[in-house]
């Protein structure tokens, strides 16, 4: 578990909301130099989930659901034709596209972090621009009343641009998307996994 990682965060808080914290250790981790990390994801990804036989899982949609079907959640619905705005296809869309956009934003700070000289700005103009054709598309969605997957998704990627790139002004051009998420980061367990909040 990397603090600031908004995919890590995406399980914190299923943890949290399916109050799992009992079942399930947090340890802190540097992805690039953690042989522990390595050995649980040949991917080198954040976060790894070891299980109790040994086994573990990788990727946090994965990690994700199996979270929510051992504490009996309800972030992944089902699929449903009468429900417009809960079916899984939906949530599965939403946590796809927040999940883009956290990439994007990862992607931006590792390239910020190479010497000078060896950064493209051309690089970082893809992913800004993929960043801000997402926060275009979620201006215009439609979210949950009651949390899936995809919201969660969703908040992770915005409070990870609030964190690591807080210029980027997206709120200024996205009213409706700043009202909503200013709503779901008082949820208890997006407060509680705030990065500022660690240390």
């Amino acid at each position: 578990m990397a603090p600031a990682s908004p995919f890590a965060r995406k399980a914190r808080i299923i943890i949290r909301e399916l109050d799992l914290t009992r079942l399930v250790e947090e340890i802190p981790t540097n992805p690039a130099a953690s042989e522990e990390l390595h050995r649980a994801n040949p991917l080198r990804k954040i976060p790894a989930l070891v299980l109790d036989d040994g086994s573990a899982l990788i990727d946090s949609p994965v990690i994700c659901e199996y979270l929510n079907e051992l504490g009996g959640g309800k972030f992944f619905p089902g699929m449903s034709i009468w429900r417009e705005v809960s079916g899984r296809w939906r949530a599965l869309g939403l946590q796809a596209l927040g999940d883009g956009i956290a990439e994007a934003a990862v992607a931006c700070i590792y390239e910020g972090r190479r010497p000078e000289e060896q950064q493209s700005k051309e690089f970082i103009d893809k992913q800004i621009g993929i960043i801000t054709r997402g926060l275009d598309a979620l201006e215009r969605a439609k979210f949950a009343k009651d949390p899936t997957i995809g919201e969660i998704a969703v908040a992770c990627a915005i409070g990870y641009l609030d964190f690591r790139m807080p210029d980027l002004g997206w709120r200024e051009t996205r009213p409706k998307l700043a009202s909503w998420y200013e709503a779901f980061a008082r949820y208890p367990s997006m407060q509680a996994t705030m990065p500022a909040n660690l240390t």
